[in-house]
């Protein structure tokens, strides 16, 4: 693992840590050891340390001082319930940028949309999860209000872990419809309302998906 060169190292460690959690190569309820991870990157422990304190005060991470840091092992109504906070926030800058997009935006929106679909036949799960949150965070950038997508990616580093089991969930029974192709053509069209409808009906899978775990 390698850590570009920068002036504030532990930035660089959290920012790695976090695509980690984005990406669900962090797994629910996983350990994090200060020791190993500063190994792995090539540091002393602080810049490790920092980074952790840093997500787990973003609730991305549970840990405290003396004690071993953790990746949430959230119960299902609470990862269905990070999921929907998810999908209005989404929902909203959404609507947004489907007024702010270019003839090049809609271009890289179809290319990401025939990755997902790739990584979906292909069984590949992590290449759907990296292709999903290009997608995602795509449109997200085109909203204009910073605020709002930081407060998006914050939630995409604590669902990372469980959007990724779900995924795996969800190849192994060839379960799920592909909303990307219709967001792209909302766009296209600069309908924001169905834009919007459409980014939040796209989340809703996940959301029934921990709901129906809860029931079982």
């Amino acid at each position: 693992m390698t850590v570009p060169p920068s002036e504030n190292l532990s930035q660089r460690v959290y920012e790695v840590i976090r695509q980690k959690l984005i990406l669900g190569e962090l797994k629910p309820g996983a350990p994090l050891s200060i020791r190993t991870l500063a190994e792995e990157f090539g540091v002393s422990a602080m810049p490790v340390r920092e980074a952790l304190r840093q997500l787990a005060s973003e609730q991305a991470l549970i840990g405290a001082a003396k004690k071993a840091y953790r990746v949430p092992d959230l119960t299902p109504k609470a990862a269905a319930d990070l999921f929907f906070v998810r999908s209005v926030l989404e929902g909203a800058a959404a609507e947004l940028s489907a007024r702010n997009m270019t003839e090049a935006d809609i271009r890289g929106l179809e290319r990401l949309a025939e990755e997902t679909s790739a990584g979906w036949v292909a069984g590949d799960a992590s290449g759907y999860i990296k292709a999903n949150f290009a997608f995602h965070s795509a449109i997200n950038g085109r909203a204009g209000n910073d605020d709002l997508v930081m407060m998006i990616d914050a939630l995409y580093a604590r669902t990372g872990p469980w959007l990724a089991q779900g995924v795996v969930d969800l190849i192994q029974v060839d379960r799920i419809e592909d909303g990307h192709w219709r967001i792209v053509t909302a766009c296209a069209i600069g309908d924001a309302g169905e834009v919007r409808r459409l980014v939040e009906e796209d989340a809703q899978w996940a959301i029934n998906l921990f709901l129906n775990k809860r029931m079982s």
